[in-house]
C-alpha cells in the first residue's frame, strides 16, 4: 500500500526517470529553466518563474516537470502580483519526470499539494489539451499547454482570497500564526533547539480542540462556507445568546464577538470523505454537533470544486441552533463534579440492572439517591448548570420511583421544589424559587417535572474551546454562576403522618433552549 501511494503521488516514475535521465537523452540539454526562457512562446511562464523567484530551483539539478503555458493562455497574468503568480506557478510544476505515458488513475502531486491526472488519451492533464508532450531537459520533462491549468482552491485559499469571504478570513487570521516546530501542539520528537518556523491556525489545527485542518491538501473535507452576508445575518441572530457580564466592559464586548463568531465556525467542517453530506441521513460537525437534517443544512448553498473536498458557498447558513451552538443542557445527577449535597443530606449512587424494567428510562443506568441524616430535614443537593447562554430554556428534572430497587415499596414518593442561582447583567447574583405544590414524585413510576418554561437567563456563562486551547487553563478552574438546587419541600404533618417522604431520587436535569420564532 505504501508502495502505491508513492507512486500516486509521484505518477510512477521511477521508469521515466532512468530513461529520461540517460545520458543520451540529455547530452547537450540545459535545464527545464532554460529550455522554457529559449522557447519565444513560453516566454510570459519564463518571466513568471522569475517574478514568483523559482529560477534558481528550476535551474538546479533537482528533478522537475513543468507543464507550460504559452503566452496567448497568460495575457492576462500580472507580474507585479507575486501571490498570484506563484499560486499559478506551483499549480503547474511537480517533482520527478511525469511523462504522458503515466496511466490516467495515476495522480501527480504538484507544488502546491494539489493532484492531477492525464486523461486516458494523454492528450489533456488537469483538464487542459497538451499541445507538446515530453519535452526532455537535462533536469526533467515539459509539456505545452495551450491554457491554464484551472486552479482548485483549498477552503482557506477561497476564503481567504475572494473578497466576498472576508468576514470569515479576518475571523480565522486571528488565529494565525508562525511557531518553531518544536512549539507546535501536537508535535513530538523535536528538539527544542530545531529553529524551523512553520505557519500553524490554533483554531483549526490544535489537536482534539481543532476544528480541522482546512488548508491541507492531505484531507478531505465538506464545508459550508458563508459569504459576507451570510456571516453578518448569523452574527446578529447568535450575538445576544452570548451577551456576558464583566467589570471591564471592553473585556464583555471582545469575549462576546469571539464567542458569537466561534458559534458560527464551529459547525461548518465535516470529515465526509468524498462523499456528498447532503445526501447523508445525519452527519457529525468537527465541532462534535450532529446535525440530523443535512439536506435542510446545505439547501440553497452553491457547491463549487474544491481541492479537498465539497465546498459549499453559503449565502445565509441554515442552523438549526438546538443542534449546534444552542444544544439542550443536559446534568446528569450521579456526576460527582459539579454537584455538591447540602448539610445533613446523604447521597448514593444507585446502578441500575439492564433487565430492570426501568433499565431504558434512565440516562446511562445510574442515578442518585438522596435522603437526610435526620428526619426533621429537607435533604437538597445544589448542581453546576455549565455552559448556560443568555437566552430562554425550558427546564426539566426526571426522578426514578421507589419500586426500581423494591418492587413493594410503592407508595414512597415525595414533593420537590427547585432554586435557581443565576447572574444578572450587572454580575450580581440573583434567586428565582419554584415550588408548586404539584411537584410531586411517584412511587411506581418515571416523573419528568417541568420546573420552569422559557426562564430567560441576562447573560452567558460558556467556555469556548479556545479557553481549552490556553495551556495556562485548567478545566477544573472553571466557574459556573449558574446553579440549580433540587430538595424536598414536605411538611412536618406530611412526614409524619407518612403521606410524603424525605427522600428522592433523580436522574438529571435537562435545560432545553427554547427555540426563537
Amino acid at each position: 500500500m505504501l508502495a502505491g501511494g508513492a507512486c500516486i503521488l509521484a505518477g510512477c516514475s521511477d521508469s521515466w526517470d532512468d530513461h529520461f535521465t540517460d545520458k543520451a537523452e540529455t547530452e547537450g540539454r540545459t535545464s527545464v529553466l532554460d529550455e522554457i526562457k529559449a522557447d519565444p512562446e513560453l516566454s510570459k511562464f519564463a518571466a513568471m518563474i522569475e517574478a514568483a523567484g523559482y529560477s534558481e530551483l528550476l535551474g538546479s539539478t533537482q528533478t522537475f516537470t513543468i507543464w507550460a503555458p504559452v503566452n496567448a493562455a497568460l495575457a492576462d497574468v500580472d507580474l507585479t502580483d507575486k501571490a498570484a503568480v506563484t499560486r499559478t506557478l506551483i499549480n503547474h510544476i511537480a517533482r520527478f519526470n511525469i511523462s504522458s505515458a503515466t496511466r490516467s488513475d495515476e495522480g501527480v502531486k504538484m507544488l502546491n499539494g494539489k493532484l492531477m491526472y492525464f486523461s486516458a488519451d494523454a492528450a489533456e492533464f488537469g483538464g487542459v489539451h497538451i499541445l507538446q508532450s515530453d519535452i526532455i531537459a537535462a533536469n526533467g520533462l515539459i509539456h505545452k499547454l495551450d491554457t491554464t491549468i484551472p486552479y482548485a482552491y483549498n477552503f482557506r485559499e477561497y476564503i481567504d482570497t475572494h473578497s466576498n469571504t472576508s468576514s470569515i478570513a479576518a475571523f480565522l487570521a486571528r488565529f494565525d500564526e508562525v511557531l518553531p516546530l518544536s512549539q507546535v501542539p501536537g508535535v513530538t520528537g523535536v528538539s527544542a533547539n530545531d529553529s524551523t518556523k512553520v505557519a500553524f491556525n490554533r483554531l483549526l489545527e490544535y489537536p482534539v480542540y481543532g476544528l480541522g485542518n482546512i488548508a491541507s491538501e492531505d484531507s478531505v473535507f465538506a464545508m459550508a462556507i458563508p459569504d459576507n452576508t451570510a456571516w453578518q445575518k448569523a452574527y446578529e441572530v447568535i450575538k445576544p445568546y452570548f451577551a456576558t457580564y464583566n467589570a471591564d466592559p471592553a473585556v464583555a464586548d471582545s469575549l462576546q464577538h469571539q464567542q458569537t463568531s466561534l458559534a458560527i465556525v464551529n459547525d461548518l467542517i465535516f470529515r465526509t470523505g468524498l462523499r456528498a453530506p447532503e445526501e447523508m441521513d445525519s452527519i457529525v460537525s468537527t465541532g462534535g454537533s450532529v446535525i440530523s437534517s443535512p439536506r435542510a443544512y446545505f439547501s440553497g448553498m452553491q457547491q463549487i470544486s474544491a481541492s479537498n473536498g465539497r465546498l459549499y458557498l453559503a449565502s445565509e447558513l441554515n442552523y438549526d441552533m438546538t443542534e449546534t451552538f444552542n444544544k439542550p443542557i443536559r446534568i446528569e445527577a450521579e456526576e460527582q463534579t459539579g454537584r455538591t449535597p447540602a448539610a445533613g443530606t446523604t447521597v448514593y449512587t444507585r446502578n441500575v440492572a439492564t433487565d430492570n424494567e426501568f433499565a431504558d428510562h434512565i440516562s446511562g443506568q445510574r442515578y442518585i439517591e438522596v435522603f437526610p441524616a435526620s428526619s426533621s430535614r429537607q435533604p437538597g443537593v445544589t448542581f453546576e448548570v455549565p455552559d448556560i447562554l443568555a437566552g430562554e430554556y425550558d427546564i426539566y428534572a426526571t426522578f426514578v420511583p421507589a419500586s426500581i430497587a423494591d418492587a413493594s415499596n410503592t407508595s414512597d414518593s415525595t414533593r420537590v421544589q427547585f432554586a435557581l442561582s443565576y447572574m444578572n447583567a450587572d454580575g450580581r447574583t440573583q434567586s428565582k424559587a419554584f415550588n408548586d405544590k404539584d411537584f410531586l414524585t411517584s412511587g411506581t413510576r418515571m416523573t419528568t417535572i417541568k420546573v420552569a418554561s422559557g426562564f430567560k437567563f441576562p447573560v452567558a456563562n460558556y467556555y469556548d474551546r479556545v479557553w481549552f486551547m490556553n495551556p495556562k487553563n485548567d478545566p477544573n478552574d472553571r466557574v459556573n454562576t449558574t446553579t440549580i438546587y433540587v430538595s424536598t419541600n414536605v411538611t412536618n404533618a406530611e412526614f409524619n403522618q407518612n403521606v410524603l417522604s424525605r427522600r428522592f431520587r433523580i436522574d438529571r436535569l435537562v435545560f432545553v433552549p427554547v427555540k426563537a420564532d
